[in-house]
């Protein structure tokens, strides 16, 4: 299974892809926010101006004026806007084209009215002056510096905070979702062990969710396929013992009769139950994965020679097309195999006699019949309900022949071409 197909590789970039996007939003709301939050700090501002100066200019005294601009989170300054500017404070950009200059100095923010002078041509209507400030008019605004108490880090702190709970919920449920989903990484390679042959896992989890169930539901089936296969293996060392002493028996009691046809037969019918109980123990072996394979250099046609011999069928009986070729395998394992394959040749062909060729690098058993009802595939699977609605076979033969070759290293191919079954083996 590739990567991108994983559920936790699904679950964390959908997680990532969902991180991402709430940060980006949430960064777009604080800057929508900070722009209205800058807007109404600019109202504040001059509205404050506007207490002030209307306030100064009745002669109102500095801590009543203070005490009114509270609200405002504001106060008058003590210093004069020279003295703050000589001193280099740090300017803090506004609002282009503003008559609000801001300056941070000692951790105190100083908020200057600075009005710019009207462009030629502007025309304002008369400000409303009431009659008794009317001396008032022509005297020169008053220089205005207030101190800005109020913390915009309230503003940002909120955000931040928001932004912190929401990915560390995310976090957490992601986090929460891995530790329950992990357990699968778990199962999926405990299947493969047991795909593999291995009956010795244990895939039970603690927990009562549904991945946990059906962990230890397929720990129960496993339990009970240890418990069927070591009962197989008993029955079979059991029953393989039991038909060995009779056939030894019978071998001994066909040596003692006279030289003769009848005393051919039962040889030959004895010594090819012997091969039967030997292909039972390979059976075993396969069926159970563990095949030890003892490996030398043969020639093909001394294999292809065990193999009639175990058929107890004549040379005569097939076409052999032979040469010297010599591969390395296991005698008995791969004789076996070469049966299997020249046995189905004979028992599905229609007419002539089954061919064998031997090349320099493959094998090919081929003989005349009629095509196959279902895919070549389903005929090499094990204990397959199929092969018992066929009326001639391919039962578990070709199943054996398939694993040996592949543990040989190998590969079994099948054609069927010009009303030919052809098998071939890739060496």
């Amino acid at each position: 299974m590739s990567k991108k197909n994983s559920i936790i590789f699904q679950i964390t970039l959908f997680f990532f892809s969902v991180f991402v996007l709430i940060n980006f939003l949430i960064y777009v709301q604080f800057n929508l926010d900070n722009n209205s939050f800058k807007a109404l700090k600019f109202k504040r501002y001059f509205s404050v101006f506007k207490i002030v100066e209307i306030d100064l200019r009745k002669g109102i005294d500095k801590n009543s004026i203070n005490d009114k601009i509270s609200t405002f989170s504001m106060k008058l300054s003590d210093k004069k806007i020279e003295e703050i500017k000589s001193l280099n404070p740090i300017k803090i950009e506004f609002e282009k084209d503003e008559p609000i200059e801001l300056f941070r100095l000692d951790n105190k923010l100083y908020v200057y009215f600075n009005p710019k002078p009207m462009p030629i041509g502007t025309e304002l209507p008369p400000p409303f002056i009431p009659k008794e400030l009317d001396f008032l008019e022509k005297m020169k605004p008053p220089s205005i510096l207030l101190i800005d108490e109020s913390s915009e880090s309230d503003h940002k702190l909120f955000w931040l905070m928001m932004l912190i709970a929401i990915d560390i919920t995310l976090l957490w449920f992601y986090y929460f979702l891995y530790e329950k989903f992990k357990p699968l990484i778990k199962l999926k390679n405990e299947i493969n062990r047991f795909y593999e042959g291995d009956l010795n896992i244990d895939t039970s989890m603690k927990g009562k969710d549904e991945i946990s169930e059906v962990s230890n539901e397929f720990n129960n089936a496993i339990e009970k396929i240890r418990d069927l296969n070591n009962s197989r293996k008993l029955f079979m060392r059991n029953i393989l013992h039991e038909l060995k002493t009779p056939i030894t028996k019978g071998k001994l009691i066909s040596d003692t009769l006279e030289e003769g046809r009848k005393k051919s037969i039962l040889q030959r019918a004895f010594l090819r139950l012997e091969f039967l109980l030997e292909e039972f123990v390979k059976l075993e072996e396969i069926t159970s994965g563990k095949i030890d394979l003892n490996k030398k250099e043969y020639r093909i046609v001394d294999l292809l020679d065990q193999s009639l011999d175990i058929l107890l069928i004549d040379k005569s009986q097939v076409e052999i097309y032979s040469n010297l070729t010599k591969i390395e395998v296991d005698y008995d394992l791969f004789a076996i195999s070469l049966k299997n394959l020249i046995d189905n040749a004979m028992k599905y062909k229609t007419e002539g006699k089954p061919e064998i060729v031997i090349n320099s690098d493959n094998l090919i058993i081929k003989n005349h019949g009629k095509p196959l009802k279902k895919n070549f595939d389903e005929y090499i699977k094990p204990f397959n309900r199929e092969y018992e609605s066929i009326d001639k076979g391919l039962g578990l033969g070709l199943y054996i022949t398939n694993n040996i070759i592949k543990h040989h290293g190998f590969n079994l191919y099948y054609y069927y071409s010009d009303d030919y079954h052809i098998f071939k083996i890739q060496f």
